[in-house]
């Protein structure tokens, strides 16, 4: 009934759907194992003497995630062309070869299963990704609040199926909070070893992102890493006088941009701070995309976004697009989010979109779900 690559991250999905899914393994050995065995030996060796020696433009997309998150990840080593030009080489290889195999389970017998892709955003699974278009398939990531995951048919985040449209909820008859709203949010761990500070409330709160997470590398046109997002939170305090800006970095990345700019009296690095207390201090929050935006919508804090969401509605959040829209943003300092709104659009995440489980704890009825989602 399910097909899926043999990523970590979704390896309890194998004893969840136990001899109803079959796991792919992508080392490039087991690749031509299984391409030989379903197809002949011939066909393995020419599919991977053209994974050799074969113009390789149209896989350069499927492994430009994993690029770019080892440059970011580690600069000085893969920022060197040679060290980078081999890993991509290398990597356009093995996408090539996994895609050679990947097409011919589709179109022989794997036509109607559902494939579950974990991400898709970085190779192997942006190869799954492209080729199951057009199959049964569903999008797979941990959910936005604790013990959810986000199982989607069409995508991930910004590129989720969640409705855009502020009617979709306010002239629903239906009570989508009606299942109770969620109680927690995603408490995130320190960053290293950072004492808390001490914050005066009505701040605005603006939570760092990993750099080379999908959110930032996919889904934020106008701000493509935590440097560039650090000037336009000093242009802001620039431009409004009366804000401050506490900023806490993402703890899963390890780099830090402080000290990567002059210090701003009222911009405020608050590492070592509790996230929920922030947003509870904070007059509202500054973020390009991060589920930290839902967080403080279910805190009822108004919130700016500056990239792509799926909880940019018109009415629930602020969306700016450049310094002059967030100027303007920032200026409506009475605006809260409507209430109705925002109790339909949480009750709807929680009640309706998320899938109740974790990684390691998945749903029993897994498979009668990612059959639902997948088919509609």
């Amino acid at each position: 009934m399910f097909v899926k690559l043999d990523t970590g991250v979704v390896r309890h999905f194998d004893t969840a759907l136990a001899g109803e899914v079959d796991s792919i393994a992508t080392s490039s050995r087991e690749v031509y194992r299984r391409l030989a065995a379903l197809k002949g030996a011939a066909f393995a060796r020419r599919a991977l003497w053209q994974a050799l020696t074969a113009d390789k433009s149209d896989i350069r997309p499927l492994i430009e995630g994993n690029l770019t998150r080892k440059r970011i990840r580690l600069p000085k080593v893969f920022g060197n062309p040679v060290i980078g030009g081999i890993y991509g080489a290398i990597k356009r290889v093995q996408a090539h070869l996994l895609r050679s195999l990947l097409r011919a389970e589709f179109e022989t017998v794997r036509q109607d299963r559902v494939a579950i892709v974990y991400n898709g955003s970085n190779y192997p699974e942006s190869v799954l990704a492209e080729v199951t278009a057009g199959h049964p398939r569903v999008f797979v990531e941990a959910g936005f609040f604790p013990g959810t995951l986000q199982i989607d048919p069409r995508g991930l985040n910004g590129a989720n199926s969640v409705p855009r449209d502020a009617a979709f909820y306010l002239e629903s008859d239906q009570d989508f909070a009606a299942g109770g709203l969620p109680e927690a949010v995603n408490n995130r761990p320190s960053k290293g070893k950072f004492a808390p500070v001490d914050l005066q409330p009505g701040f605005v709160f603006v939570p760092f992102q990993v750099p080379s997470d999908m959110q930032v590398t996919l889904h934020s046109p106008m701000v493509r890493d935590m440097e560039q997002f650090l000037d336009v939170v000093i242009a802001a305090a620039e431009a409004n006088p009366d804000e401050t800006f506490v900023i806490k970095e993402h703890p899963s990345f390890k780099r830090s941009v402080i000290g990567a700019r002059p210090e701003h009296p009222r911009v405020i690095f608050a590492n070592g701070n509790v996230t929920s207390e922030m947003i509870a201090q904070a007059r509202a929050v500054l973020t390009l995309n991060s589920t930290v935006g839902i967080e403080a919508l279910l805190l009822d804090k108004p919130v700016i976004t500056l990239g792509a969401a799926c909880y940019n509605i018109d009415g629930l959040v602020l969306h700016a697009e450049g310094a002059e829209a967030l100027n303007a943003a920032l200026a409506r300092r009475d605006w809260r989010p409507d209430g109705r709104l925002r109790r339909q659009f949480i009750g709807y995440l929680w009640n309706h979109y998320l899938v109740h489980g974790r990684y390691d704890d998945l749903p029993v009825d897994l498979a009668a779900q990612l059959e639902r989602i997948a088919r509609g």
